[in-house]
């Protein structure tokens, strides 16, 4: 008779896809603790590669939210715990297993969906200040577009020749907006590159016209 038992071997896989799995040999054996793997294969060279050794137990249900690291199910064999982590952030959609099932390696254990990172507050506060301006902006080129328009109309060949307040809105225009009046690795300077990038062109091409 036995006064003491072993520890039991814990190993922890860690989960990326978007389906729960029970591992095989090699990938426990590749979890493991160089210093447990001798006494890991010698547990589980006893079990048959097909037999349901593994008893299921839920930590997480369908439907709960999973944060990197969460166990989300723990399988337990003879000696052997094998903690099932996810390494993301996502959903446990669908068990597949029941609670104290037994499977065997490559068993299907659950469905999993990825949730979508949220926009950093600071992102999109940027986002929605650049898309104002690109509206503003595009309603100013619209309107200057017209004026000129008009102006060619009434005055023939002779409102081709350079105007001044056209050269002078291009030069507020081009000091207003030029990336390079903000210092480097400002986040202003990158707005104002993607507002002058598109719509400089639109200014000379008003200009030529």
């Amino acid at each position: 008779m036995s006064f003491f038992r072993r520890t039991e071997i814990a190993i922890r896989c860690a989960c990326r896809g978007l389906t729960l799995t029970v591992p095989d040999r090699d990938s426990l054996l590749n979890a493991c603790e160089a210093g447990q793997r001798r006494r890991l294969q010698a547990c589980l060279a006893k079990q048959h590669a097909n037999a349901a050794t593994w008893s299921v137990q839920w930590n997480k249900s369908a439907g709960d939210a999973l944060r990197p690291d969460d166990v989300v199910a723990v399988l337990r064999g003879d000696d052997v715990i094998v903690e099932l982590a996810y390494a993301q952030k996502g959903i446990l959609a669908e068990a597949m297993a029941a609670q104290g099932t037994r499977v065997a390696a490559g068993t299907l254990l659950a469905r999993l969906e990825r949730r979508a990172k949220a926009a950093e507050p600071t992102t999109t506060a940027l986002l929605r200040q650049f898309v104002a301006r690109q509206r503003t902006d595009a309603e100013l080129i619209a309107a200057l577009r017209r004026e000129i328009a008009t102006l060619q109309a009434q005055r023939g060949p002779a409102a081709r020749a350079p105007d001044r307040k056209f050269t002078r809105l291009k030069h507020e225009f081009s000091k207003r907006y030029h990336p390079d009046a903000r210092p480097s690795g400002d986040a202003e300077r990158l707005l104002r590159a993607r507002v002058f990038q598109e719509f400089w062109p639109v200014v000379e091409e008003i200009e030529r016209s």
